[in-house]
C-alpha cells in the first residue's frame, strides 16, 4: 500500500484525537513519532465505536447479505446474553448500530491479517500498519467491542464483579492494547494496566450517573445500593447526596476506586520516561475528578463534574514538564 495513503490515514486518526480532547492529545506528543501515530489510531477507533453506540455518529455500512446474516447471528447471541433486558433503542436503530459493530469487527480481523485495501476506511488502513509494527492483539479490540455491545441494551450491573467486568471490557482492554505500543519488559505491567483502566472507568461511571440514566443505563451495582437502602429510582432525586445512605454508599465506592488506584500507580514503573507521560496524565486527570467528588462529599447530582480550566492548565504544564524531563533522561 502506498506510503502517502498510510500517512494520510494516520493523519485522519490524529485529527479525531485532536478534536476529541486537547489535553489527552497533548499528552500523546511525548511519544516518539511512530508510537504516537499508533496511539492516535487506536484512540480514533475506540472513539468511533463509542460514538456509534451512543448515537453521536451515524453508521454508514456497505450492506450485504453476508453482513446481514452475521448481524442476525450476533444479535441472537446478544439477546441470549442479555435475556430479560430491553433494547436501548428502537429495533431498527439497534440493528443498524449492531451491524456497524459487526462490520468493524470484520475489518479488525482483516487489518490484523493484512487484508485491508486502499479503498477501505482510513482508520483500518492505519490500523493495518499498527498491527505490522506492534504485538497488539485483535482479541483486546474484540473485548472493547463486546463492552460497547452491552450498551445496546438497558444496562444494570448488580455486583462489584459485574461492574469491574464492564470496566475491564471498555477501558482495561484499551490499556492492554496501548502498553503493547508503549513497550514493557515485565508482564506485571499488564496487571497494573488493567487496574488503571478499571480505576478510570469507575470514576467515569460515578461522574456520568445522570447522563447514563437518561440513556437507560445504570452501572452502579444494584445489590450494593440495596445494602445501603438505596433504590435505583432514588438516583433521579437531585437531593440524594444529602441522604446518609448515599454517603455510606459513596464511602464504599471510593474505597473500591482507591484499591485499583493503588495498583494502577505501579504501572509507570514499567514504562520508559516517554511512554509513561500519556497514561500518567490520564491518571492525574481522572484523579482530579475523583478528588472533586470527594470534596463534594459525593454530590454528583447538583452540577456536572468536569475538569476546571485551572485543572486543564495544570495538566498542560505537567505534560510539558514531563516531556522535558523525559527528553533529558534519554540524552
Amino acid at each position: 500500500m502506498e506510503t502517502k495513503l498510510v500517512e494520510d490515514s494516520y493523519n485522519f486518526c490524529k485529527q479525531i484525537c485532536k478534536n476529541a480532547s486537547t489535553t489527552f492529545y497533548s499528552s500523546f506528543s511525548a511519544l516518539d513519532y511512530e508510537r504516537r501515530k499508533a496511539v492516535h489510531c487506536v484512540y480514533a477507533l475506540c472513539r468511533w465505536i463509542d460514538d456509534i453506540v451512543d448515537g453521536d455518529d451515524e453508521p454508514i455500512v456497505k450492506d450485504s447479505i453476508e453482513l446481514k446474516t452475521q448481524t442476525e447471528e450476533r444479535n441472537k447471541i446478544l439477546l441470549e446474553i442479555h435475556a430479560g433486558r430491553n433494547l436501548s433503542n428502537s429495533e431498527d436503530i439497534h440493528n443498524q448500530r449492531l451491524m456497524a459493530l459487526v462490520d468493524i469487527r470484520n475489518n479488525l480481523y482483516r487489518a490484523s491479517e493484512g487484508k485491508i485495501h486502499s479503498n477501505d476506511h482510513p482508520i483500518f488502513i492505519a490500523l493495518q500498519d499498527v498491527f505490522k509494527r506492534y504485538p497488539i492483539r485483535v482479541q483486546d479490540f474484540e473485548t472493547v467491542i463486546e463492552g460497547m455491545e452491552d450498551d445496546l441494551f438497558s444496562v444494570q450491573c448488580n455486583t462489584w464483579d459485574e461492574l469491574r467486568a464492564y470496566c475491564y471490557k471498555v477501558a482495561s482492554a484499551v490499556g492492554l492494547i496501548l502498553i503493547e505500543i508503549y513497550g514493557y519488559e515485565d508482564r506485571a505491567a499488564r496487571l497494573h494496566a488493567i487496574d488503571l483502566g478499571i480505576q478510570m472507568q469507575l470514576i467515569n461511571v460515578l461522574r456520568d450517573v445522570n447522563e447514563d440514566l437518561e440513556r437507560g443505563r445504570v452501572y452502579l451495582p444494584k445489590d450494593v445500593l440495596s445494602q445501603h437502602n438505596i433504590d435505583i429510582s432514588d438516583l433521579t432525586n437531585p437531593n440524594l447526596s444529602n441522604n446518609n445512605s448515599w454517603k455510606s454508599f459513596i464511602r464504599e465506592y471510593l474505597e473500591v476506586v482507591k484499591q485499583h488506584q493503588t495498583s494502577a500507580m505501579h504501572l509507570f514503573e514499567y514504562l520508559d520516561a516517554k511512554s509513561r507521560v500519556q497514561p500518567r496524565i490520564m491518571q492525574e486527570a481522572y484523579s482530579k475528578i475523583f478528588d472533586d467528588i470527594i470534596k463534594r462529599s459525593g454530590d454528583i447530582f447538583s452540577t456536572p463534574i468536569e475538569l476546571s480550566t485551572l485543572s486543564k492548565i495544570s495538566l498542560w504544564m505537567k505534560i510539558n514538564y514531563m516531556k522535558i524531563k523525559s527528553k533529558m533522561s534519554t540524552e
